[in-house]
């Protein structure tokens, strides 16, 4: 996977690069085409600043994360997307999807004695 790595204000060491490519690689095994990821990494004094932009064919992850150790925030950045794919993966079976189309068969059914 091809990421797009910003640095303001430090430059990025090839082992920076290389955990980067190896946290972000996690995310491939969900088997969902991840259009255009952008990691801009900031400092805010001393704590570090990630922050995550990666396209989905229907919406964008986006993530943030801050710690004084800045491979500590790459990985809790990691696992903030993770969780938001599988999200992403699950929401259409999600039990609410089913529960609406049920409260409408219903609504339907009891229109239809009624009549």
């Amino acid at each position: 996977m091809r990421i797009d790595i910003t640095s303001r204000t430090q430059p990025v060491t090839d082992a920076l690069d290389a955990q980067i490519q190896k946290q972000l690689s996690k995310l491939e095994r969900f088997d969902v085409p991840l259009i255009n990821p952008k990691l801009v990494i900031d400092r805010d004094g001393m704590t570090v600043l990630m922050e995550a932009t990666i396209g989905l064919p229907n919406g964008e992850l986006v993530a943030k994360a801050r710690d004084l150790d800045g491979y500590v925030a790459l990985a809790s950045l990691v696992q903030k997307l993770q969780r938001q794919l599988k999200t992403y993966l699950h929401k259409p079976n999600a039990h609410r999807a089913t529960r609406s189309n049920r409260a409408q068969l219903l609504q339907s059914t009891a229109t239809d004695s009624m009549i």
